[in-house]
């Protein structure tokens, strides 16, 4: 009868087993590393253990991404963002054991946002794992400089631009303030929801100037770009007609607006039309005229990316027939070219 002693014990977060058999001419010595769910490690590519899911950190705090790991040593670790290397250094570091991985990131930056992949690679085989960052924060300024219209003579109505950035969510409304030359300090005006606000109870007898913040959960943002100083007063006269009465058409050359988020101020976003390759097509609805337009959604990271979109819009500005589709308005984020097409 075959006897065989097995004797296991713990070390660290592995069983190791040692097998022998007595009653063999030959003895029989083996021993084998076999983890806590039984699998065993000697001659294993290498198993992610525990890593994290998808992380939102506010900006400013420390960003951790660990990475626990079994496999047969020696095994290499590589975080990659974006399917590049990362190095080290600005505030970024890796530290790595046989078990471990973790980067750190001191302090979380807009620039950090993105999708981080660590790749873990021995003798046996390659395992990797992924997940998205997004650093939140408040929102950017406003874009460009507010711009005074319709100025009468205790009134005008004060339009701007969304922030070039909302900080990872939406902006709620927007803070305006006012300065004079008479009191010759910034003083809170009012907050609205929309890009543009009429400004009543105007004196004549000042100049005026205005800047805006947006805000959002996070908080309120650095102050937009001071407006042009304005004076009110005067109306301004009314346009006069052409000598021949009649209605001048331009050609309009499309430009790219280089905010996102002036889009939804003016649009509202329906359901998708159609996924393709080269971008994702929405169904878009004009605010003002319930007009139905075409969003078409095109993903560009990099500037070469952003280019190519902007030489398409640069070609379709030129192209002008009843039979080709019509590119009318375009928007530009961080990293979303979004043209507005005929539908």
């Amino acid at each position: 009868m075959l006897l065989k002693h097995n004797i296991s014990f713990v070390l660290k977060q592995h069983f190791f087993q040692y097998i022998s058999n007595p009653f063999s001419k030959h003895t029989i010595n083996r021993a084998q590393i076999v983890n806590i769910i039984g699998l065993c490690v000697s001659g294993a590519p290498p198993q992610i253990q525990q890593f994290p899911d998808d992380m939102k950190i506010l900006a400013g705090q420390e960003v951790s991404l660990l990475c626990q790991f079994t496999g047969a040593q020696p095994i290499s670790c590589t975080w990659l963002k974006f399917r590049k290397p990362i190095q080290e250094g600005q505030g970024i570091s890796v530290v790595s054991t046989d078990s471990s991985s973790q980067l750190t990131i001191t302090e979380g930056q807009q620039e950090h946002c993105g999708c981080y992949t660590i790749e873990l690679k021995n003798s046996h085989g390659v395992r990797q794992a992924a997940l998205n960052l997004t650093i939140v924060d408040k929102p950017d300024p406003p874009a460009r400089i507010p711009a005074a219209s319709d100025i009468c003579k205790s009134s005008l109505t004060l339009s701007w631009y969304g922030p070039t950035y909302d900080g990872g969510s939406a902006v709620q409304s927007y803070n305006l303030e006012t300065w004079s030359s008479v009191d010759m300090k910034w003083t809170d005006l009012a907050s609205c929801n929309s890009t543009s606000y009429n400004v009543q109870n105007l004196l004549p007898d000042r100049q005026y100037k205005f800047r805006v913040r947006a805000v959002n959960i996070y908080g309120v943002g650095e102050p937009s770009a001071e407006s042009a100083p304005v004076q009110v007063g005067m109306e301004e006269d009314e346009a006069e007609p052409s000598d021949d009465g009649r209605c001048h058409v331009c050609e309009i050359e499309v430009k790219i607006v280089t905010v996102i988020f002036f889009l939804f101020s003016r649009l509202h976003l329906e359901e998708m039309v159609r996924l393709g390759k080269f971008g994702t097509v929405f169904k878009l609805i004009e605010k003002s005229t319930k007009k139905a337009w075409a969003g078409k959604f095109i993903k560009a990271y990099s500037a070469k990316e952003k280019e190519n979109v902007r030489q398409e819009i640069a070609i379709m500005n030129d192209l002008h027939h009843p039979k080709l589709v019509q590119c009318v308005d375009a928007f530009e984020g961080k990293t979303d070219i979004v043209m507005v097409l005929d539908m």
